[in-house]
């Protein structure tokens, strides 16, 4: 039996950044991780000389918090940036079209005929409207216009998030955007006005990975002084006590158990649920009731002089209509250096998703042969792979289909009536990379606070956040 004042269940990105930020703050923090390495499906591997991501392939990051991370965590010589002057690419018509990233750019594009550059100018006079159970679909068709929703946000959202634009949450998949509309009454006044005031905007946020690939952050969050971690255990049961959670766990060798104030579950959607059933049904229905996309991700080594495309973007994504068997190809040898050896490139392709979940299930076979086949049309690929790795997820990204912001909220509801328990994962606030490390950096405060309220935080811990902050330590402090 051990004790800590936070114990994380779950290893990922989620848990991790949650655990770093709470260690760095001095607070004792334990971390229970299933597999037998930190990181969730976030996994590089290095093989043949290529570099492959399993999942995430890189960080789109607007927010300074995760620059003071990054920092912090000893990674800004690692970091590897996304060339700004690279091409964005979209289906249309059976060919590669440019994607512009700026709204003058937008409203003088090749991409879209007339009438929806008419739209894009007109939309500043379309008054607000929509609800908050509004379908992506539905924001930007109201908002943008028919075409606008087929040639860019339906490969967006189906290439991006695995989800469907027709059933996926406008007000929980694209918060920036509501936002602007609820604020100024107008997506594009609202940019506008963002500009003028040096706000953030999307155009100016940074992709970036590291040398090693993205295994490299985890690794670095996962060995921060002050964390024990524990991997190949698997949480088995959770107990209410008089002084907080008393959980238990299983390994190869044994039970552990752990005693902690707060207990936060970084665990996907259903094993959160199976946990959490004995004691609350009704918040482990809601978690149960999180559907998860189906996802195949097919990496391909090909010979860089068996290729006519010029390669000068980053990839690209693709409609629904074009009828492509993937959503979308990124070029990951051009993104960033080092991930193919001389000659050769690497292009990475998502398959399945909520568009055509049946797909991810196809045979590894099946999947290349279609997917050079469109790759053939699309780049003037006149060769098979050199090198292949299909890495699969049942349930990769969790659907912020329908109401999403209720059901979320019922969750915080259920949260609300156990003291100490906490959920960070990426069901709650946005699946990406950055929303993970920043709601983990968020839900460290929240537990930091709750420990000053309730006097548990400790001289140590005290001492270590005051130089954190920048505040001298107290004068009583030796």
């Amino acid at each position: 039996m051990t004790d800590t004042q936070v114990l994380i269940i779950g290893g990922g990105i989620s848990g991790l950044s949650t655990a770093w930020s709470l260690a760095r703050c001095g607070i004792s923090v334990e971390v229970w991780e299933a597999d037998e390495q930190p990181g969730g499906k976030i996994r590089s591997t290095r093989e043949q000389g290529y570099l492959t991501e399993r999942a995430a392939g890189l960080l789109v990051n607007f927010r300074p918090q995760i620059d003071e991370l990054i920092r912090q965590a000893g990674l800004d010589h690692r970091k590897r940036s996304r060339n700004r002057e690279l091409n964005r690419y979209v289906v249309r018509q059976g060919r590669l079209a440019q994607v512009p990233m700026r709204l003058p750019a937008m409203a003088l594009s090749p991409l879209w005929s007339r009438s929806a550059k008419l739209r894009l100018l007109t939309e500043i006079l379309i008054p607000r409207g929509g609800s908050t159970d509004e379908s992506v679909a539905s924001f930007i068709r109201r908002r943008l216009g028919e075409e606008i929703l087929e040639t860019a946000i339906d490969p967006f959202i189906a290439g991006t998030l695995a989800s469907d634009p027709d059933l996926a949450s406008a007000q929980a998949v694209l918060p920036r955007l509501t936002a602007l509309e609820r604020r100024y009454g107008s997506i594009t006044l609202g940019m506008l006005v963002s500009r003028v005031l040096n706000k953030r905007r999307a155009n100016l946020a940074d992709t970036f990975s590291f040398q090693g690939g993205m295994s490299e952050l985890t690794r670095a969050l996962a060995a921060t002084p002050g964390i024990r971690l524990h991997t190949g255990l698997l949480a088995a049961g959770l107990e209410r006590t008089a002084e907080g959670w008393l959980a238990t766990g299983n390994t190869r060798v044994g039970r552990r158990q752990t005693r902690t104030s707060h207990l936060v579950i970084s665990a996907p959607a259903d094993a959160a649920a199976a946990l959490l059933g004995p004691l609350d049904r009704r918040l482990a229905t809601e978690l149960a009731g999180i559907r998860y996309a189906p996802l195949s991700v097919l990496h391909l080594g090909l010979r860089r002089d068996k290729i006519r495309h010029p390669l000068d973007g980053s990839g690209f994504l693709v409609p629904r209509r074009e009828g492509l068997t993937f959503n979308g190809n990124l070029w990951m040898s051009h993104l960033f250096p080092d991930r193919a050896p001389e000659g050769q490139v690497l292009l990475t392709s998502y398959i399945g998703g909520a568009r055509a979940p049946a797909r991810a299930e196809q045979s590894q076979e099946q999947l290349i042969a279609d997917t050079l086949q469109g790759l053939g049309r699309l780049l003037g690929v006149k060769s098979d792979p050199d090198y292949v790795r299909l890495d699969r997820h049942a349930r990769a990204l969790p659907l912020y289909h329908g109401d999403y912001p209720a059901h979320t909220a019922r969750i915080e509801g259920r949260l609300a009536q156990h003291p100490g328990l906490h959920l960070s994962a990426n069901y709650l606030g946005g699946v990406s990379v950055r929303e993970r490390l920043f709601q983990g950096m968020q839900k460290a405060r929240q537990i930091e606070q709750a420990l000053r309220r309730t006097g548990d935080l400790g001289d140590t811990a005290e001492r270590s956040l005051n130089l954190h902050n920048g505040n001298p330590p107290h004068p009583a402090s030796p």
